[in-house]
């Protein structure tokens, strides 16, 4: 097999979003310990450090924002990014104790023609990853994520298990997978490189640190088997978001609001689905809960399509208290359709473009406000439409939509197809029969013209452009 390791060295940061613009840094607690494991740039240009002591922090920055470590944000994080990596193989698994993901790739490698175009395509896919990341290609698990976590990137890849202890034996021993104990002793003894670990007698390391250490080593070394649980996208799309501090005007909820769509679009993109509608909730300090219900007149995973018609609804919401927790929510999807683009690329945008504006229509003015053509089912042309409400399905019959009010009678016309006969409204007392051509002028219009039975008389009733 061949792994790709995805690092999220800033994950406990990024999961949690806090704004950029002020000092934060993310608190873990160990006994009665509280150090700082991730700062922001903000915190960082303060002269904060990680690893420093809570109290040293507010010492020299009071007002930095002290947020705790939320692990479970940190699993939807992961998950996020292996909803991604399905678009690159299976199987996907994911380790949120040392904040990795791995996908299988070999069947890529061969897809894609070799290692060039495989990094040009990762490379490409990743520009919307909202995470800090760092890449390690190798053929066991444990060598994969050593390359990521020294930040060896996709151009330095382990092709082969032979080659794994030659490419790592001069990186440092912080890097092997074993706890800061073993660590610590190791570097006390005068180790200092992983190539003289790996050439200690791993009867000896056993006995010193128990039989994990020289089974960790021989799985390194792809010397003994790997056991990983499979990750699969789940059916339903749920994700909870706590603000950092409260946002207290729906315009301060588009920011965290932005992050938890981009992962709707990662999970979407992994699943290779749409969505048309789905559900946010949004509580406030009280406990009270409000919904909203969100439907697009076409399914989409763009994100920045999403948050436009969601930024229409909350300009109408008003909130009667600030808001602490966010709750996005999806249960049907449809399957992503490969839309064919012309030779300008200008076909697919309009539709877009048209669809987009509809929703921001409706999203502002309420569904009963914009309305688009039905069909409704009686044949007589003049009577075969109505309007219904933009969420309607749009599909018509081959009809034109310019009908004349009183239909015109012209000379013979050159018909395009066989008639079509339309007989129908007796139960009106107005039986009326008619037989419909698609026919052409002389300046090459296309036409809807009848005539009826036993009439000579040709009467157009319809312009298709």
């Amino acid at each position: 097999m061949l792994w790709l390791c995805i690092h999220l060295p800033a994950l406990p940061l990024e999961a949690l979003a806090p704004s950029p613009d002020e000092p934060a840094g993310i608190v873990e607690t160990s006994g009665a310990r509280r150090r700082l494991i991730a700062l922001n740039e903000a915190a960082g240009r303060r002269g904060l450090q990680p690893g420093m002591g809570v109290n040293s922090a507010l010492g020299l920055v009071p007002e930095i924002r002290l947020l705790q470590r939320d692990t479970q944000a940190e699993l939807q994080g992961l998950e996020t990014i292996a909803c991604w990596a399905y678009t690159l193989g299976t199987p996907v698994t994911l380790a949120a104790g040392t904040l990795d993901v791995w996908v299988e790739i070999r069947r890529s490698l061969r897809l894609y023609g070799g290692w060039p175009p495989l990094r040009r395509h990762i490379t490409t896919q990743a520009q919307d990853l909202p995470y800090t990341r760092s890449y390690g290609i190798a053929p066991t698990l444990a060598a994969a994520a050593l390359l990521a976590h020294a930040g060896a990137g996709l151009q330095h890849p382990i092709a082969r298990i032979g080659e794994i202890h030659a490419a790592i034996r001069d990186w440092p021993l912080q890097l092997l997978p074993f706890e800061a104990g073993v660590i610590d002793t190791l570097h006390s003894s005068g180790l200092r490189r992983i190539g003289e670990v790996l050439a200690l007698p791993h009867d000896a390391l056993g006995r010193r640190f128990g039989p994990q250490v020289p089974l960790a080593l021989s799985r390194l070394l792809g010397r003994a088997g790997e056991a990983w649980e499979s990750f699969e996208p789940p059916p339903v799309y749920r994700r909870r978001f706590e603000l950092p501090g409260h946002a207290e005007t729906t315009e301060a909820l588009l920011f965290p609001l932005r992050k938890m769509l981009n992962d709707f679009a990662l999970y979407l993109r992994g699943r290779d689905v749409t969505v048309q509608r789905f559900r946010l909730r949004f509580r406030d300090l009280g406990r009270r809960m409000t919904r909203l219900d969100i439907g697009l007149l076409a399914p989409t995973r763009d994100p920045n399509r999403l948050l436009l018609v969601l930024r229409e609804r909350l300009e109408k919401v008003v909130l009667a208290e600030p808001v602490q927790e966010l709750f996005l929510e999806a249960r049907r999807f449809e399957p992503a359709s490969a839309a064919q683009d012309d030779l300008f690329q200008t076909g697919n945008a309009l539709a877009e473009g048209l669809d987009t504006l509809q929703e921001r229509l409706v999203a502002r003015l309420g569904a009963d406000a914009v309305r688009r053509l039905a069909t409704t089912p009686d044949h007589r042309p003049e009577r075969a439409w109505s309007t219904a409400d933009a969420s309607a399905a749009g599909a018509h019959p081959p009809r034109p939509y310019w009908l004349l009010p009183n239909p015109k009678p012209i000379p013979l016309p050159r018909l395009l197809g066989p008639p079509e006969r339309i007989e129908c409204g007796w139960w009106e007392g107005r039986q009326e029969s008619r037989d419909y051509h698609l026919a052409e002028d002389s300046c090459g219009r296309k036409l809807w013209v009848y005539r009826e039975p036993g009439d000579p008389q040709w009467r157009l009733h319809g312009l298709w452009e």
